[in-house]
């Protein structure tokens, strides 16, 4: 018990600090003719005003997205206490969310668009005009909400189809030369029957990248999309509504604002890294120096970057019948998308060979990253619609997915990765003189490294929940889930060394685990399969002196399913299922119609936190991974705050506070400092030598849990000026991000230091409402920040001559620095556009 004295306290601290807000809760101002506009979110699954539900939720409309100018994902992720986002789809708040992109296993945040539950959140990169309200739930959500919301839920609400005829078109133009033209039209066919169709083109010509290597730039964007709703009401009780979107990306660098580049010196000194090699080092005797430590935002490659973003369809419909004691619901949806990324492996624009033991190498090497995905779900609830004291809703849930992955690293113009031989247990032939080697399937991509995955997903899922109100001020809310998650898997991976120095001379090596070696030949390839089940719920007391106030207490549990790293052949595939227990107290007050503050203390305490950590593979041969569970915690405040003080000015401010911590979690080498020569590491657990490398293992406990910044600020001031012919917006933006580590080590080459950016924006809007002018500025001054350590971590650089390290007599090689490449944050862009209603 004392363990958990100092944590007890610090929450107690800042739950106090919470409540006294509600001690301003007497009136400060005058009610006078105008207050701010309530805002209606369904959060709790039926419409309720934002702040009488007892849920730390931020909600934005498609009008506040425009005057703040939030038009992709990292603008929610600014404004948003407790968010954050790595840039290759992964969302975490709270702490919770994932850091692996292999298959097998789930995010920590759900995503959900009209109700349908997908697995990406490629839904926040909408625009404005498709979508009505955005609302991002933070703390457990696993009651209604069910799969993996552990960390929370991002809801996504369509605009739906007029009951008038009408639509909008706008066009834009902004600097980099991209131009974005969108529209939608709304068509009634009869009282009761309504469509809507709209689509959009957003086109970026120049890179926010420099490429000077012959290659394209990176992160231009070619992006379209299409949606078709049909809405109806079929009799008094019967309310039937559908979307179909289809949306296909052409970007340069990759779906999800994967907007990345080296940022350390080329590694030019060692033909062949120790650690994970398996061709030579692509970098080695580079006499140009990489462009991207001068200026992040230039690189120099030979080989075109691509994201594409294929046939990715979306089906959701809902139909309400209303039973007049209840409303029984139905949503249901089915996703599919085909997802390709990839480009120039080596980092360089280098085509020519080198020799290497007088074999000639060519280190010009790609990267192929695709996916195909389909899943469908169906949920029916029933939820009540009486008037008296007791409000519930009960549901079933069903959910089916379908995925496949290829992640292949190439050097194609290495004639003898096509024709490798294999070298395992007792096998004979081979080159003269060695022994164990014998002739291997042929390899016409010239792949070192060939990983594949399927898997088959199922989930089902019972719910309850229930508020009963005592009286006026008190009410209590109830809620139990009981999931069953069950999950299939198949695994492939090959990997094939080509080392001239070694004794294989010239020839290319497969040296793919063998996963059972009891067998004939070698097995590189194993199924996978598990079930997981939970029960989850939350308990929750409300307290409302008045009509203004809302404080809350709740107790919530959450659960994601276990499962596997496919792909990979790891040490240890399979991952226990990750829970947690959260406190959460928090306060709703509205002062006089012009203020809102709304404020929550948590504690999140994680058990089987799953972790992706890089090791080396069963053979020893190459750096795999390892997926583990470990436990955390996770306690901090956030505020939220609007004023207008008068009817012009309206000011919105947040701030979130996370305090983040692995408390048991051993023993891991760490790729980005091997032999632990940090100040900051924490060996325990031993040691292992590979390649003349030493590895110490090190305790995890103390650490941060990954892509969780400590502190967050946003604060958005916007002044409207009225005349008779129109309105004048003037609208400022800034937001600041702490130091945030992207990977569960105590190492600074993991952290991305804190940064801060300022947008700016005019708004003219005529008289009639038919049509806005916008111009804007984003990140004002051209700040430089980082977002991310980008889908592949900092690894660690022998340098050679190498200064050698020695430990208790034996000799060993030193890490002379690291290789690390980051996510960017956007450059300055800026430009107009143009919005016109009809």
């Amino acid at each position: 018990m004392a363990t958990n004295a100092p944590r007890l306290r610090t929450l107690l601290a800042l739950s106090a600090s919470v409540l006294t807000l509600s001690a301003i809760s007497a009136p400060a101002f005058a009610q006078d003719a105008f207050q701010i506009e309530e805002l209606v979110v369904t959060a709790e699954k039926r419409e309720q005003a934002l702040q009488d539900v007892p849920v730390a939720v931020s909600a934005y409309t498609s009008e506040q997205r425009d005057v703040r100018g939030m038009t992709g994902i990292q603008d929610f992720v600014n404004f948003t206490p407790g968010m954050n986002y790595s840039g290759t789809d992964r969302v975490s708040l709270r702490g919770a969310g994932r850091n692996t992109f292999y298959i097998g296993n789930d995010p920590g945040v759900a995503a959900y668009t009209d109700g349908f539950y997908s697995a990406s959140s490629s839904e926040l990169f909408k625009s404005s005009l498709f979508v009505e309200r955005t609302e991002i739930l933070r703390g457990p959500q696993g009651t209604l909400y069910g799969r993996n919301a552990m960390g929370g839920a991002l809801n996504t609400i369509s605009k739906r189809p007029s009951h008038e005829f009408g639509g909008e078109i706008r066009a834009g133009y902004g600097n980099f030369d991209r131009t974005k033209i969108e529209g939608v039209l709304s068509v009634p066919v009869a009282d009761n029957l309504r469509f809507k169709i709209g689509g959009s083109q957003d086109w970026q010509r120049e890179g926010f990248i420099e490429n000077i290597g012959g290659a394209n730039d990176g992160a231009t964007i070619k992006r379209t999309y299409f949606e078709i709703q049909a809405e109806a009401e079929l009799g008094d009780n019967l309310d039937v509504w559908a979307r179909y979107s289809r949306s296909n990306w052409d970007d340069s660098t990759g779906v999800g604002d994967r907007l990345a580049n080296q940022i350390t010196p080329y590694d030019t000194t060692r033909p062949f890294q120790p650690i994970g090699g398996l061709v030579p080092n692509g970098q080695f005797g580079m006499t140009t120096a990489n462009p991207g430590v001068a200026d992040p935002y230039k690189q120099s490659t030979n080989r075109d970057g691509y994201g594409q973003l294929r046939g990715n369809h979306l089906f959701t419909t809902s139909i309400t019948y209303d039973l007049g004691w209840a409303s029984l619901k139905y949503i249901g949806g089915f996703q599919q998308y085909n997802y390709q990324t990839g480009g120039d492996y080596d980092g360089t624009n280098r085509t020519t060979s080198y020799l290497m033991n007088n074999v000639p190498v060519f280190s010009d090497q790609t990267t192929d990253f695709d996916e195909h995905k389909r899943y469908f779900s169906n949920e029916i609830n029933l939820s009540s619609n009486g008037e008296g004291p007791l409000n519930w809703i009960v549901g079933l849930y069903q959910y089916k997915e379908e995925y496949k992955q290829r992640i292949q690293l190439a050097s194609p113009l290495q004639a003898q990765l096509a024709t490798p031989l294999f070298h395992y247990g007792s096998v004979n032939g081979g080159p003269a003189g060695v022994s164990g080697a014998g002739q291997q399937a042929a390899n016409p991509s010239r792949n070192f490294a060939d990983n594949q995955a399927q898997l088959e997903s199922k989930a089902w899922a019972v719910f309850g929940q229930a508020t009963y109100e005592f009286n006026d001020q008190w009410a209590l809310t109830g809620g139990l889930r009981y999931t069953k998650d069950q999950k299939d898997g198949y695994e492939y991976q090959r990997l094939v060394l080509f080392n001239p120095t070694s004794a294989f001379g010239g020839a290319a090596v497969d040296v793919s685990s063998d996963m059972d070696p009891t067998r004939p030949g070698v097995q590189n390839f194993r199924n996978l399969s598990d079930e997981w089940s939970a029960v989850t719920g939350t308990l929750n007391l409300d307290w409302t002196p008045n009509d203004d106030t809302l404080v809350y207490a709740k107790y919530s549990r959450g659960y994601k399913s276990g499962g596997f790293l496919l792909g990979t052949l790891a040490p240890k595939p399979t991952a226990d299922e990750e829970t947690v227990n959260a406190y959460e107290v928090g306060l709703k007050q509205t002062i006089g119609g012009r203020l809102i503050l709304n404020a929550s203390a948590f504690y999140n305490d994680f058990e089987g936190l799953q972790l992706n950590l890089s090791q080396l593979n069963a053979a020893g041969t190459a750096s795999s991974n390892n997926f583990v569970n470990v436990d955390a915690e996770a306690y901090g405040l956030e505020l939220e705050a609007m004023w207008q003080p008068i009817q012009p000015l309206q000011i919105s401010a947040s701030y979130g506070y996370l305090h983040t911590e692995i408390t048991k979690g051993c023993c891991f080498y760490d790729p980005a400092d091997p032999s632990a020569l940090k100040s900051t590491a924490r060996p325990s657990g031993g040691t292992a030598t590979t390649n003349g490398v030493l590895l110490v293992f090190q305790d995890l406990a103390g650490s941060k849990i990954y892509q969780s910044p400590e502190n967050k600020f946003a604060l958005n001031a916007n002044y409207t000026f009225d005349f008779e012919p129109g309105s004048l917006i003037l609208s400022g933006s800034y937001t600041w991000t702490d130091e945030t580590t992207y990977q569960p080590f105590d190492n600074p080459d993991f952290a991305v230091p804190s940064y801060g950016t300022a947008d700016l924006r005019v708004l003219w809007k005529d008289a009639q409402d038919r049509y806005s002018l916008i111009g804007y500025v984003k990140n004002v001054t051209d700040e430089e920040g980082f977002t991310s350590t980008s889908s592949t971590n900092p690894t660690a650089v022998f340098g050679n001559p190498n200064p050698g390290l020695v430990v208790g007599g034996t000799g060993y090689l030193r890490q002379t620095s690291t290789a690390i490449t980051r996510g960017l944050i956007q450059p300055r862009t800026y430009g107009v556009e143009l919005q016109y209603r009809f």
